[in-house]
């Protein structure tokens, strides 16, 4: 005799996800009995119904349900914040301050004045850049347009040129996502570049002593685009030159976790999320700030955030804060 037919992955699925939520065994037979025997509908519902599994099964799901609760009361209360799209702004909080109203709060924040006194916020500029280290070698990302993973394949796009030749290119650019200097260049760590540590000053009280691996240098023209991500570290990002846009999503709101979540990426289209049939998608509180040069964003770890730029661009982030700094851990898209 033939061997029956193995019930596809698919349709176990979909009886497993029906049962726990409450349909009908009859109901499901019946919807099953459309592809295949009523017989083999009712034998194959039967068994999943009446394995222990199942029970295993719908414990898992009341967890998750359990769970997700607790995210959803954030997002509720989240929605009625004064001016609940917009980021606040203020001057340099004292360290205490930061640590208890944005730190341990995990809320972003807008700093005016943190760069004030920094040399780099006169000096560095693209003409800055392109006299002062010149024939210096670096490392870029290039052949950006051609890859809809540009950002999670980025080491398919490393390139290496003299620093000259790549501002020339940015500023010949016009709107382009095409080439980049990204904190995966690690340029910082280059000995050309860590003089120019001289030309920073963090607050006091908020950070270490300056290390080249504690920040980070970005150089790119208008039109530059970081897709929507979260990563592991909090991040003090200080804008340079030219103005970038940030658009900023709470990490309760889960939905930015649903399949085919691409590990730190979120397939989540921002553009059209108002013709999204998902409620919750449609619903999305996504904050949005321009920053311009001198302005500094406080970017807790888990806080997903696309970033464009506005003009050419020159940005310098800080992470190595005076508390622990390392949330490695935190991969909710690379669980499967």
């Amino acid at each position: 005799m033939p061997r029956a037919r193995v019930l596809s992955p698919e349709h176990r699925a979909w009886i497993v996800e029906n049962l726990l939520a409450g349909v009908p065994a009859a109901t499901l037979i019946k919807q099953l009995a459309a592809q295949m025997p009523a017989s083999r509908a009712r034998r194959e519902i039967t068994q999943i119904a009446s394995s222990p599994l199942l029970a295993t099964c719908g414990a898992l799901a009341n967890r998750a349900r359990r769970l997700e609760l607790v995210a959803a009361i954030g997002r509720a209360h989240a929605r009625h914040e004064p001016e609940p799209t917009a980021v606040e702004r203020r001057t340099t909080p004292e360290p205490e301050e930061f640590y208890r109203r944005y730190w341990a709060a995990h809320r972003p924040v807008v700093f005016t004045d943190t760069t004030a006194r920094w040399p780099a916020l006169r000096r560095w500029t693209p003409e800055f850049f392109r006299t002062k280290l010149a024939n210096v070698r670096i490392e870029i990302t290039d052949g950006r347009d051609e890859d809809p993973r540009y950002d999670q394949n980025h080491d398919a796009h490393r390139k290496t040129t003299r620093m000259d030749r790549f501002i020339t290119r940015v500023l010949a650019a016009g709107t382009s996502n095409d080439l980049y200097m990204v904190a995966h260049n690690n340029t910082m760590m280059r000995p050309a570049f860590r003089a120019l540590l001289a030309d920073v000053v963090p607050p006091p009280g908020l950070f270490e002593p300056l290390e080249p691996r504690q920040t980070s240098l970005w150089i790119g023209p208008a039109g530059t685009v970081t897709p929507l991500h979260h990563d592991t570290t909090n991040i003090l990002f200080n804008q340079l030159h030219g103005r970038k846009r940030f658009e900023l999503i709470s990490p309760q709101e889960t939905v930015l976790l649903a399949d085919p979540v691409d590990g730190f990426y979120s397939p989540i289209d921002l553009e059209h999320r108002a013709d999204s049939p998902h409620p919750a998608v449609r619903a999305l509180l996504v904050k949005t700030v321009v920053l311009s040069p001198g302005d500094s964003l406080f970017i807790p770890a888990g806080w997903w955030h696309r970033v464009t730029s506005l003009d050419v661009s020159i940005s310098f982030s800080l992470l190595g804060f005076l508390r622990p700094n390392g949330f490695d851990w935190y991969r909710p898209g690379h669980d499967r």
